[in-house]
């Protein structure tokens, strides 16, 4: 270790030193103007949060320290049952896994009397983790529970942490979902250290100093509001006031390629990718075998397409390998050939290995998923902007975004949260950037046509079938894998229950569980108690769907500081038929209705077919997300056509002819 080395470890242990030593009683006293008044609303402000990121010699190590003070306001802060929102009292350092080493986490609780109470070693587990901000994606973290919390209390957490495979610094985010005081983040460089850096939602210019051969740049923000978790939002990596700091030399490559040695373009890292899964694509026997095999059966391009999806669904199964390269670096498409398993890189790339053999234009792909990591900055190429792996394949004039971490939809469907992102197509000697295009509302379909017919005293029994294409029959398909016998009933009982609290299902059945090229249909039969209520001279009966879509719950808020993300497009086709009870007419019908607009398509349509009242509803969601400008206005139009998708029917006792 050089003496610049030394020289920056030590004076971060004194200032680690120096702040554990300021006495509990005078950080209560310092922060005491931080109130539950001043933050109305909040649980828990951050009070200081810094990042220090020193380079060392060419970039090929560098070490962050970090330092993190909250203070909490509210008991809410302390609710932390099972997903409790406002929860603050689990902690987490997270790092890259073979990349990065912690060497130091301190944590320590001060209690609103001045008292400290010490986390150790032993209250902390190492394990895949969570965070809020990336609520679907797994990280390796040290993870633990601050102890003696109260409303008052503030908590302080230190680290540092050293990469010698570098891939890069990375930023900081200023803001949370608590408000925060100050945030500062500071990189510590040689002069010659070449890196870019852009800032998001705040603007913020870098104090400068030289020491020596190296320039120090530090960013500061302060009183950053919080970000308010609304459900259904856009990404909050979309939102949130953030500094990006992206290096040009990726040392944690070289040793594999010097294509990973310099990154300034989104290009350059489709060849660093390119280059680290060259080997790993290569054809052998058995790789060759299963083309030969799936040759023989499928002819055109798009045959070969569904064949090897087909292939990949019914022998290869998603185990996800992170771990230091191997979070970089797949199995090769020998390995999940014979082994049968593989991560998204690796299948990824099998089924471009097999479309290739096949003679298919076919490509691994770099993909940021829109949920967890939002829009890519095509100005601005960073090595952290990815998160998942699928394969492009180009057959008869299309293109196919296979992805085989998502078996549930069939080889037509592109999974709904890789839909609607750039990505860099990892093409050998020609990557290129690609838009994922969002697919229209057809090819998302559920297909309800519901039979009602009066049972005697007041009663209805119901015939149902739900049948479902695209991303809406993937959602069925999952369920139906995790959710195995009366698990599965109980979840249709209680769904169907939503629309008629005295329904009890009788029968039910599903179909499509093991063929994503078939639609997933749900067939269900239910008696519904009392369902005719009296009305005037006759009765009335409301006429609900089962498994009510759970997309009107995204416009419950009555404004979002955030756009909304629906998920996808969709299109619903409702057939209904109502069995006039004996003895009785319909008085009138439901109105005709249409609706016709930038967000939404619906239509509604009633008439008498022989003994019963039909209505047909189509509608159409149009839209992807939904811009916080434009929620008000939509949420109108959606609660309208929520609300005319149901309706009440009349029926009275049947009019004596006059003789």
């Amino acid at each position: 270790m050089d003496k610049g080395k030394y020289l920056f470890l030590f004076l971060a242990l004194a200032a680690i030193a120096s702040g554990c030593a300021a006495s509990g009683k005078a950080i209560i006293e310092q922060y005491k103007d931080v109130t539950p008044t001043r933050f109305e609303g909040a649980v828990a402000v951050i009070l200081e949060q810094r990042q220090h990121d020193k380079v060392f010699g060419k970039g090929d190590e560098y070490v962050v320290e970090g330092f993190k003070r909250i203070k909490l306001l509210d008991r809410r802060a302390m609710d932390c049952g099972e997903n409790a929102p406002n929860c603050r009292l689990t902690e987490a350092i997270c790092y890259k896994e073979g990349f990065e080493e912690l060497e130091m986490i301190e944590a320590r609780t001060i209690t609103p009397e001045g008292e400290i109470i010490k986390i150790t070693k032993d209250d902390m587990t190492d394990r895949s983790w969570t965070t809020w901000n990336f609520p679907e994606e797994d990280q390796r973290c040290w993870v633990w529970q601050m102890k003696g919390a109260a409303p008052g209390s503030i908590f302080e957490i230190r680290y540092r942490s050293r990469w010698t495979r570098v891939l890069g610094p990375s930023g900081l985010w200023f803001g949370d979902r608590d408000p925060v005081l100050e945030a500062t983040y500071t990189i510590d460089a040689p002069a010659d250290y070449q890196y870019r850096w852009k800032t998001y939602h705040i603007d913020i210019q870098p104090t400068e100093k030289k020491e020596g051969g190296r320039i120090i740049r530090s960013w500061t923000a302060r009183d950053v509001q919080p970000m308010q978790y609304e459900e259904g939002m856009v990404a909050p990596d979309d939102v949130i006031p953030k500094l990006v700091v992206a290096n040009e030399r990726i040392s944690a490559f070289v040793e594999v390629s010097d294509k990973c040695a310099s990154i300034k373009s989104w290009e350059d890292l489709g060849h660093c990718k390119a280059a680290l899964y060259k080997k790993q694509q290569e054809v052998t026997p058995e790789v060759k075998a299963v083309a030969d095999k799936i040759s023989k059966t499928a002819k055109t391009e798009t045959e070969k397409v569904k064949a090897v999806w087909k292939w990949m669904n019914d022998n290869v199964r998603y185990v996800g390998l992170e771990s230091g390269l191997g979070g970089w670096i797949p199995l090769s498409a020998h390995v999940v050939c014979t082994k049968k398993y593989g991560d998204c890189k690796a299948v990824g790339g099998l089924i471009s290995v097999l479309c290739r053999e096949l003679g298919l234009k076919a490509d691994p792909i770099a993909i940021g998923t829109r949920l967890q990591l939002g829009k890519l900055d095509l100005e601005f190429p960073w090595v952290f902007l990815f998160n998942h792996v699928i394969a492009r394949v180009e057959a008869d004039d299309k293109v196919y975004w296979l992805d085989a971490t998502n078996r549930n939809v069939d080889y037509k469907t592109t999974p709904y949260n890789d839909q609607g992102v750039n990505v860099v197509v990892v093409r050998p000697g020609a990557p290129f950037v690609d838009f994922i295009p969002v697919q229209p509302a057809e090819s998302n379909a559920g297909r309800i046509h519901m039979v009602f017919k009066p049972d005697g005293n007041g009663d209805m029994v119901a015939d149902y079938t739900y049948t479902t294409t695209g991303n809406v029959a993937g959602y069925f398909r999952y369920a139906s894998h995790e959710l195995v016998g009366e698990k599965w009933n109980r979840w249709i009982e209680n769904w169907a229950a939503q629309s008629y609290a005295q329904l009890t299902v009788t029968e039910q059945s599903f179909k499509g569980k093991e063929n994503n090229d078939e639609p997933f249909i749900v067939k269900i039969k239910a008696k519904i108690k009392k369902a005719l209520q009296p009305a005037g001279r006759g009765v009335s009966f409301e006429v609900k769907p089962f498994l009510l879509s759970s997309w009107i719950n995204y416009f419950k808020l009555p404004k979002r500081r955030y756009a909304l993300d629906l998920g996808y497009k969709s299109m619903s086709k409702m057939r209904y038929e109502v069995v006039i009870p004996e003895g009785m007419e319909p008085v009138g019908l439901p109105k005709n209705l249409t609706l016709d607009n930038e967000w939404v398509k619906f239509e509604r349509l009633s008439q008498i077919e022989n003994d019963r009242v039909v209505t047909e509803i189509t509608g159409k969601i149009k839209v992807l997300q939904i811009p916080a400008e434009k929620y008000t206005e939509a949420r109108k139009v959606f609660q309208q056509f929520w609300d005319d998708s149901f309706y009440v029917l009349m029926f009275e006792p049947t009019k004596k002819k006059s003789s």
